[in-house]
């Protein structure tokens, strides 16, 4: 006996034994019953726990049943829709602000089951509504989205009296439009950030007594309002200076109180330098009582007989000449104060680097070589990195016991 037979047979019996009139008859070849003859109710908790790949082969069986599956999930997406309402009505009661009462909503019915435009609409419509007022959004028809401009004039006079002279010059400029502020002035952007900002900076940057760890300039263009940036003597502990050309980072530097400044991170734009240039910038006395510095001045082994005073230094390494790198190994290790260097070599191959240090390469590409020179007389060593880069190579020496 296959199954089907056997399923007959036991809810045939199965009916009889609670005293239903037994009249079906095997024989009369009854209509097989299909999944149309399922209960609606069935069919909807079957519905609800398919994903759409699933629900896809379900709609797929015949066309009534698919309008029949096409309204149980509008049906289902109807009555959720009337459970999240419900639920923002309940926020919108409560009385609670809007972004304390989205957190909430999220709390019961998950993070992902609506997002905070969404949310946003729904409240406010809702708020509507139980006020009383006419709903006049509908957000299908795609509503112009509100900018700065569809602000009432009585609100945009509340925000710009609260703003400095500043903070105006950036609303003026809000959106590619001029905002019309009574009793405000326009000017220019280089007026309004440069001159204005210097009314308040100037003040404090000619306090005798002024001190700071760390002082940064970053001047990208030439402005008059800037000639007398530091009138007088700065103190700082680090500096940190990036100008349009060399003779103003210069000129900013050498405005640092020297007896004071350890760290200096000394770079400029523009042309590239003179030797002039670089025997100014080392004959500074802010560069001679310096601890550390950084800066992109190209080096070359002599310059680092200057160096000696240094605790630690970054520079790019010249690629116009021949570079010794054993006479820049020997340089650094008779310099006492030395702790750690970083030289970048552009243009170097990180072969060529190793075969002048006279350190054994193992054949196949690199990517870091390193090496260790031990300081004659002494027992301290310099320990070489040499990294391979896109074009250049890396090169960080440090003093190890």
């Amino acid at each position: 006996m296959n199954y089907s037979d056997f399923e007959f047979w036991f809810y045939q019996l199965h009916r009889f034994c609670r005293g239903y009139f037994y009249d079906y008859n095997r024989s009369a070849d009854p209509v097989p019953v299909t999944i149309m003859d399922m209960p609606m109710e069935m069919i909807q908790e079957i519905t609800r726990n398919l994903d759409p790949v699933e629900l896809t082969h379900l709609q797929a069986m015949n066309e009534s049943f698919q309008h029949m599956v096409d309204s149980i999930v509008l049906l289902d997406s109807y009555i959720d829709h009337l459970k999240n309402v419900t639920l923002i009505l309940n926020e919108v009661l409560g009385k609670k602000p809007i972004f304390h009462s989205y957190l909430n909503f999220c709390k019961l019915v998950g993070e992902n089951t609506i997002n905070y435009p969404d949310f946003e609409f729904w409240y406010y419509r809702i708020y509507r509504h139980y006020r009383g007022e006419l709903d006049d959004c509908d957000q299908i028809i795609n509503p112009v989205q509100k900018t700065i401009m569809d602000l009432p004039v009585s609100l945009m006079y509340k925000i710009t009296e609260n703003l400095d002279t500043v903070e105006s010059c950036g609303l003026s400029y809000y959106g590619g439009c001029i905002l019309k502020i009574p009793n405000f002035l326009e000017i220019k952007s280089d007026e309004c950030f440069v001159k204005k900002g210097m009314e308040y900076l100037s003040p404090v940057l000619i306090m005798r007594n002024l001190e700071v760890s760390h002082l940064s300039l970053c001047i990208k263009k030439e402005a008059v309002y800037l000639n007398n940036l530091l009138p007088v003597s700065f103190h700082a502990k680090s500096v940190s200076i990036r100008a349009f050309n060399f003779n103003e980072s210069l000129k900013l530097l050498s405005a640092m109180n020297s007896g004071e400044l350890e760290s200096i991170d000394f770079t400029f734009y523009g042309d590239t330098t003179t030797d002039g240039d670089v025997l100014e910038f080392f004959e500074t006395e802010q560069f001679k009582l310096a601890k550390r510095v950084e800066s992109n001045i190209c080096l070359y082994e002599d310059d680092l007989m200057r160096f000696r005073h240094l605790k630690s230094f970054k520079f790019p390494l010249g690629y116009d000449e021949p570079v010794d790198f054993q006479i820049i190994r020997n340089i650094i290790s008779t310099m006492e104060k030395f702790e750690s260097c970083e030289l970048d070599g552009d243009g170097f191959d990180i072969r060529t680097v190793a075969e002048s240090l006279e350190v054994e390469t193992p054949f196949g590409p690199l990517k870091t070589i390193t090496h260790r020179y031990r300081i004659p007389e002494s027992n301290d060593y310099l320990e070489f990195k040499i990294e391979e880069e896109e074009s250049n190579c890396l090169i960080k020496i440090a003093k190890v016991c």
